[in-house]
């Protein structure tokens, strides 16, 4: 197997080169022979006619003779006439040595196949073949190509035409010409020599040449991108491959190459900071839990001061398995769509349920919750992991308002599918960071004093993006957030 693409570019130039190649020199040497065998073809036909109307003539020229010393009419039918056999005789020994005949053998036959004359150049063995002679009768013209033995293990190949020559309706005489078909062998020799040799030379030449030419010109870009490529790494991903000026499949393929390269840098650097913040937030429970130990071990305790310890080791140990948790169900979000368990799910119920459950916590906070739906809406949806995503949202919004304030949530249905609004008048999100609020580990507390692990929102969109949806945020600091959720329903394709 050819490894190397130049290798096979040149191979599939030279295999395409050559077949068109072969076929245009088939086509051109069956055309060529064709026409020369018509142009044969012709010219015996009209030296056949010629013959015909000379001794026709002739004969015509002896009969107004025969008429005038008062001969009668009907004994000149050229038909079994020993005349007429002799003026076709002696028409044929007259003119065997014309120029124009120097080339052609020409013979006379009666209409049952016997020669009447032949000239000098006719071969002894070229004659009329008794299953010809019945097809002589439907057909003016016959064609053939005879080869006839002149020598012993000597052949003259011969192109012959036969035509009757009718009276009243019946064969009076057979005209025979026939060429040598020599100087047409020769012309297809000398263009096969042209097409089948030389062909084959500019083949592997132009290969060689102009194959070797193309390969360099169309692989020259894609050395330059192996080349940058090779000097990216990972601690060098910024690099990238300059597209070609050009507009075609190669430019594309850089470009992709950039894009690609792109998303893996991003990758990298989300991969980089969700250690560091997994390292961080698994940093601290670890740091209480150790230094409590260490401080429980230095002494005897009392019970009481062990149960203590135990119990704010096992708060440390419950949020560690929480983040563990969350993690899990990021990661198989991230994996594919295939693990939800669509079904048939009315929203508005759903969301009236959750708020039943979510009120509990807003009611701690003199928070109200105001609730609208214009109607009934279904749609296909995972229900657990979608009530988890609103969940999150709702406990968010709960988490940063303001005690007594207000938090407002509307399903509606539009063209696009199923529209639900979370606001709260909360404290808002800072402009700068609205960008980054659905990132792992992002919180906008930079002290992160805050309870949780900054994963809640990026669980939430990981969800409604599994679902076809879409999630997008608008906030105020003065006014509070809104997110706006989209939920394809069913009759409506996923985006």
């Amino acid at each position: 197997m050819i490894k190397s693409i130049r290798l096979r570019f040149i191979f599939w130039y030279t295999l395409i080169l050559a077949v068109t190649f072969s076929a245009f020199a088939f086509v051109l040497y069956f055309h060529v022979s064709t026409s020369l065998k018509n142009e044969l073809d012709d010219v015996l036909l009209t030296k056949a006619e010629g013959i015909a109307r000379s001794i026709n003539t002739y004969w015509d020229t002896e009969k107004m003779d025969a008429l005038r010393h008062g001969a009668r009419k009907n004994v000149f039918s050229k038909i079994n006439n020993s005349n007429f056999l002799k003026i076709a005789g002696r028409w044929v020994e007259e003119r065997s040595n014309d120029a124009e005949l120097m080339d052609i053998s020409v013979q006379i036959y009666k209409p049952d196949g016997k020669l009447i004359a032949s000239s000098p150049n006719a071969p002894p063995e070229l004659n009329i073949s008794e299953k010809i002679l019945p097809v002589l009768v439907t057909r003016k013209t016959f064609y053939e190509d005879r080869h006839i033995p002149v020598a012993q293990d000597a052949f003259l190949d011969l192109r012959v035409l036969q035509i009757p020559v009718l009276e009243n309706g019946k064969a009076a005489y057979i005209v025979q010409v026939a060429a040598p078909l020599e100087s047409i062998w020769t012309a297809l020799q000398g263009l096969k020599f042209i097409l089948f040799l030389l062909l084959p030379v500019t083949v592997v030449l132009a290969s060689m040449f102009a194959g070797e030419f193309l390969a360099s010109i169309t692989l020259k870009p894609l050395k330059a991108m192996i080349g940058t490529a090779r000097q990216i790494t990972a601690e060098n991903m910024s690099l990238r491959i300059p597209p070609p000026e050009t507009k075609d499949e190669i430019r594309q393929l850089a470009e992709t190459f950039n894009d690609m390269l792109e998303k893996i840098h991003r990758v990298l650097i989300s991969q980089k900071q969700f250690i560091q913040d997994v390292s961080h937030e698994l940093r601290t429970p670890l740091t209480i839990m150790r230094g409590e130990l260490e401080v429980a071990l230095k002494r005897p305790r009392s019970p009481e001061e062990y149960g203590a310890i135990l119990q704010s080791n096992l708060d440390e140990v419950m949020k560690i398995a929480k983040l563990l948790e969350e993690l899990l169900a990021l990661a198989r979000l991230d994996n594919s769509t295939t693990g939800l368990t669509r079904e048939p799910t009315n929203i508005t119920t759903l969301m009236r349920d959750i708020l039943d459950d979510m009120g509990i916590l807003a009611r701690q906070k003199g928070i109200g919750i105001e609730f609208t739906f214009r109607d009934e809406i279904t749609a296909p949806l995972d229900r657990d992991k979608i009530m988890r995503a609103f969940i999150n949202l709702l406990d968010n919004a709960i988490k940063y308002t303001h005690d007594n304030g207000k938090i407002a949530v509307d399903v509606r249905r539009d063209d696009s599918g199923a529209i639900i609004t979370v606001s709260d008048t909360g404290i808002g999100i800072p402009e700068p960071d609205l960008p980054r609020i659905f990132d792992r580990f992002y919180q906008v507390d930079k002290s992160r004093s805050s309870a949780g692990f900054g994963l809640g929102l990026s669980i939430a969109k990981a969800i409604i993006d599994a679902h076809g949806g879409s999630i997008r945020v608008a906030s105020d600091q003065s006014q509070g957030t809104t997110f706006l959720i989209s939920l394809p329903m069913e009759g409506h394709n996923p985006r």
